[in-house]
């Protein structure tokens, strides 16, 4: 090879390195804006099911308090008609 044959070789080795460190570039750009995006559709998932266990938990706490109402109610009714 001659010398000028030689410098246009790395020339284009040279450019096709630029090319692909640009692609690689935007790839992982890319791959990092997908990447932060299903991040957010996960958090916002968690908390949506967050809000619903919250609700669950409160309408448990209610309904517990009734039967304890009730049992309170009926211990009490119980012990009066002993004494």
């Amino acid at each position: 090879m001659n010398l000028e044959t030689q410098i246009l070789d790395l020339m284009l080795r040279i450019r096709a390195l630029e090319t692909s460190d640009r692609l690689g570039a935007e790839v992982t750009a890319i791959g990092i804006v997908l990447a932060l995006t299903e991040l957010a559709e996960i958090r916002t998932e968690i908390r949506e099911d967050l809000a619903a266990l919250s609700d669950e938990l409160a309408a448990l706490r209610r309904h517990m308090n009734d039967h304890l109402a009730a049992l309170r109610s009926e211990m009490l009714h119980r012990l009066g008609t002993l004494r």
